[in-house]
């Protein structure tokens, strides 16, 4: 009995956020939170535009943390100076920019790193083979 009360209260909420949603933002908006959550399969109580907020600042952080650690030990092992880590960083750019802008998959990446040098990157494992992209794991 109390599951079917949180439930009903589960939909309420629900019910309640639609209707925000299309009359702050219009039916379109309603439309597009919906399909969001057909494709995701996302039924949590963030909106789409929410979702996607955390999800760049999840980039950006890793953006942020790869380039660090890279820089730091192209520097500290190899001996990499201003000129030279300027240079890693526009290529760096360069490549995340073709990912983000679908150009390249993760898949290309790791498959092309491998044929090059022999290099296996544990990502490939967890990329999704129709798409070359980060898969649920």
């Amino acid at each position: 009995m109390a599951k079917d009360n949180k439930n009903m209260e589960f939909y309420r909420q629900g019910m309640l956020r639609a209707y925000q949603l299309a009359s702050e933002d219009g039916i379109e908006a309603l439309e597009k939170e919906l399909k969001f959550r057909n494709i995701t399969k996302y039924n949590g109580p963030l909106l789409a535009k929410e979702v996607d907020k955390g999800i760049d600042e999840i980039k950006t952080l890793t953006y942020s943390t790869i380039l660090t650690m890279a820089v730091g030990v192209l520097y500290s092992e190899f001996g990499f100076g201003k000129k030279r880590i300027d240079r890693f960083k526009t290529a760096f750019d360069e490549a995340a920019g073709g990912l983000e802008e679908g150009i390249v998959t993760w898949a290309d990446i790791c498959l092309n790193i491998e044929d090059l040098t022999g290099f296996r990157a544990g990502l490939l494992e967890h990329l999704s083979p129709e798409t070359g992209m980060i898969r649920e794991v």
